[in-house]
């Protein structure tokens, strides 16, 4: 069974535009790894500075193999202090209906 993740992310609003031009390019990056099953980032229409990410991984071997990459180095510096607050992690389980 693939891992699904969500990720909450709020962002000082000075910063959004920038933010989201790193969020573009680490996306496009990261669908072309393997184990990437789905990689998309959007921003939520009642939060203006909120961006959501929605992860779907191979498995766990996928997921440590991609906080590896130079690019998420990359992208954690472009975004360092941007965020209002630590993101929000959700590793989501299977409600089994």
């Amino acid at each position: 069974m693939s891992i699904q993740i969500t990720v909450r992310f709020d962002i000082e609003p000075d910063r959004m535009e920038r933010v989201v031009a790193s969020f573009q390019k680490l996306c496009a990056a990261t669908r072309q790894e393997e184990g990437a099953l789905r990689f998309d980032a959007f921003r939520s229409e009642e939060h203006p500075h909120v961006v959501v990410l929605i992860e779907e991984w191979a498995d766990q071997d996928a997921i440590d193999l991609h906080m590896k990459e130079d690019y998420v180095a990359g992208f954690l510096t472009e975004v360092d202090g941007a965020f209002v607050r630590p993101p929000q992690v959700d590793r989501l389980q299977p409600l089994g209906v």
